[in-house]
């Protein structure tokens, strides 16, 4: 629900561009009588088409796509998505195939030839998609690239083979080319000019603090001001060895006039070499800040829950403004002490203000938190950030109770792969079933 909410307008879009393909088939004529089988099967191609299309544009992560969908969370969910129906579309469109009536054209490459290259191209690089979370980020960016090759190898297909003239200034012919230019100049984008133009903000490492359990806090200086919501992210990147220059997103975790904050834990290579190998003096840069769990957009009360490194949005809300507005309390949950940041922060902030209350836990002592142990009697308004797990267990309880105003989360991976998408929702789908007959 909070999903359609927040991305209607995206959803709306990407229906209108399905409709208007649709539409512009039916109603085009072929260059020879054919049957309507061979029209709705070439209307299957086409969709399929477009869909990558929109694939590639979802991908550049622009300012018109994030209003789309109300947040690059959503955008990567829908990215995501669209990506596994457009995968699983290709073997729809090969069980339709035989039902159209292709028009050979005198042209240098078989187009015959093309559309099962395609399809084997885009099934090996799938699955290599699906060893994502076994090689380095970079690597797998690198084959994600390539995904144009298949998507112009079948853009040939179709435009050469159909039965209907999609190299003219017609309607259809216009919007064929016109859905193919989104596609290549989207993926272009992607690999020759986004991290030329989207890494418009520099500075430099001025200090680098070791904290607990692994996690490591830069203090960046901003050669012009760096203007964010408090809780927001940006993706990061320092251009030197070993870094090489690839983008991760991090919660900006505070700032201090032309200064900003980065706690970073060391969960994966890239986090890693961050703590062992940035230097103060390097050169970083970043994008416009992105999210939208920005405490000041939304109502007082509100009730905080932090789950481990999820606390730095909220961290970042604390330190950067000097009145905290309205009753905020938090509620930070580790798995054992050791592991917590700015422990020392909290607590005297939570002394200074009388409106900001502090409530921390171990969850090796204390057990995992539950909606039972918060204070919802303000009718508040929840925030919560964490691991993906603590999320979806605590969504599911505040679908339970009425007692709070709303809840805004974030709890999103930009790293998941189709396979883990594809079988978290098909144990979902048997458990359902399972549910249903055995009642």
């Amino acid at each position: 629900m909070k999903f359609l909410k927040e991305s209607y307008k995206g959803l709306l879009f990407l229906a209108a561009m399905f409709t208007i393909n649709a539409v512009l088939w039916l109603t085009a004529n072929p260059l020879f009588a054919q049957p309507i089988e061979s029209t709705v099967s070439q209307i299957l191609g086409a969709t399929l088409l477009v869909s990558f299309s929109l694939v590639f544009f979802l991908s550049t992560k622009n300012r018109f796509v994030n209003w789309l969908f109300g947040g690059l969370e959503h955008v990567y969910s829908t990215h995501r998505w669209l990506a596994i129906l457009s995968v699983a579309f290709i073997f729809v469109h090969g069980q339709f195939a035989n039902l159209i009536v292709w028009y050979y054209r005198d042209v240098p490459i078989n187009p015959s030839d093309l559309g099962p290259l395609a399809r084997n191209i885009f099934i090996a690089l799938v699955v290599l998609a699906l060893l994502a979370k076994y090689m380095r980020y970079e690597r797998w960016r690198m084959i994600h690239r390539l995904m144009i090759v298949p998507y112009l190898l079948a853009f040939y297909h179709g435009v050469f083979l159909s039965s209907y003239d999609l190299i003219s200034f017609t309607p259809l012919g216009v919007w064929t080319m016109s859905v193919g230019a989104l596609g290549v100049l989207s993926s272009f984008y992607m690999i020759f000019l986004y991290r030329k133009t989207a890494f418009s903000y520099h500075g430099t490492v001025v200090s680098k603090t070791y904290m607990a359990d692994n996690v490591t806090e830069l203090e960046i200086e901003m050669q012009k001001p760096y203007a964010f919501k408090t809780g927001q992210f940006a993706f990061f990147r320092i251009k030197r060895s070993p870094f090489r220059g690839v983008p991760h997103p991090f919660t900006i975790s505070g700032a201090k006039g032309n200064r900003v904050f980065f706690t970073i834990k060391a969960l994966g290579d890239f986090t890693a070499e961050i703590r062992e190998e940035l230097a103060e003096g390097d050169a970083v840069e970043l994008t416009r800040p992105n999210g939208h769990m920005t405490f000041e957009d939304y109502p007082t009360p509100q009730v905080w829950i932090a789950g481990g490194i999820g606390v730095t949005p909220f961290l970042s809300h604390l330190r950067t403004k000097d009145k905290l507005e309205g009753k905020i309390t938090l509620y930070y949950s580790v798995r054992k002490k050791e592991e917590a940041v700015h422990l020392d922060f909290f607590k005297q902030l939570a002394e200074k203000h009388e409106n900001f209350h502090f409530v921390f836990s171990e969850s090796d002592k204390d057990g995992f938190l539950s909606v039972d142990d918060f204070d919802l009697s303000d009718n508040p308004h929840v925030m919560m950030c964490g691991p993906v797990p603590m999320a979806k267990v605590l969504k599911k309880q505040f679908a339970k109770t009425d007692k709070h105003a709303s809840l805004t989360y974030e709890a999103f991976s930009f790293t998941g792969t189709l396979a883990e998408d594809a079988v978290h929702q098909t144990k979902r789908l048997f458990k359902k079933m399972r549910m249903k007959f055995s009642k």
